[in-house]
Parts: structure tokens; C-alpha cells; sequence
């Protein structure tokens, strides 16, 4: 009888996650009990001994190693975090991220700043 191997996670991920390990100057042990995992659990992801995390656990390392801009590990992951899949439940969510494709970069600015202007107007009314 053969035992199956975990699937790793993505390439893009660990590297990500390896990256903002660095940066942090965090040991194993401090970002595993932050995010209320073991080390071994850690190292194993680090080492692609295991496959994509749950989402909480992804939520816990984008606040710990405050990865900007959210969002940016679940990408990594092949996952949407909870604010994507709100957002592409929406009528025609998915006809606007088409349009937005042909964009320039400083097209991309101008939608971006007007989006949190709306935002913003509508944070107020709550």
C-alpha cells in the first residue's frame, strides 16, 4: 500500500511567505503562536511539506506579517480572501474587472482613487 503525499503549497505562496518571514525578524516560534499554529506546522508549509493553509490561518499571517495590500496571499495561495468573493458576487462585478484589463497604469489610478472616494461617501452613511 502507497501513502499519498500532501500536495505542497504554491511556488508563489511560499516564497511569499518565506519573504515576510525575513522581513519580520519573527522566529518560527513567535509567528506560530501568533497565528495559533504549531512551528513544525510552519516549517512544513515553509518547506512545501503541506498544501494551502485554511483561510483563517491565511487572514492570521497577512495581519502578522501585515503583507500589503491585502489580499496578496490569498492571490499567492489560488484563493479568494472573504472581501474578493463578496465583491464578485455583485451584478456585473465581473463585466467591471474585465473593462478595467485595457487599462494604463495611471487609467488604473484614476478608477482606483474614484473607488475609495465611493467608498469612503458610503463608510459615512453606515
Amino acid at each position: 500500500m502507497t501513502t499519498q503525499q500532501p500536495k505542497s503549497a504554491p511556488p508563489e505562496f511560499i516564497r511569499l511567505l518565506k519573504e515576510s518571514l525575513d522581513r519580520s525578524g519573527l522566529t518560527h516560534c513567535e509567528v506560530a503562536g501568533k497565528i495559533d499554529i504549531s512551528p513544525a506546522y510552519l516549517s512544513r508549509l515553509l518547506n512545501g511539506e503541506r498544501g494551502v493553509p485554511a483561510i483563517g490561518i491565511i487572514t492570521r499571517l497577512e495581519e502578522v506579517f501585515d503583507i500589503q495590500p491585502r489580499g496578496r496571499l490569498f492571490d499567492a495561495a489560488g484563493l479568494h480572501d472573504s472581501v474578493l468573493s463578496n465583491v464578485l458576487k455583485k451584478d456585473n462585478a465581473r463585466v467591471l474587472l474585465r473593462s478595467l484589463a485595457p487599462l494604463t497604469g495611471e487609467e488604473m489610478a484614476a478608477v482606483l482613487n474614484m473607488a475609495q472616494l465611493l467608498a469612503k461617501k458610503h463608510s459615512h452613511e453606515k
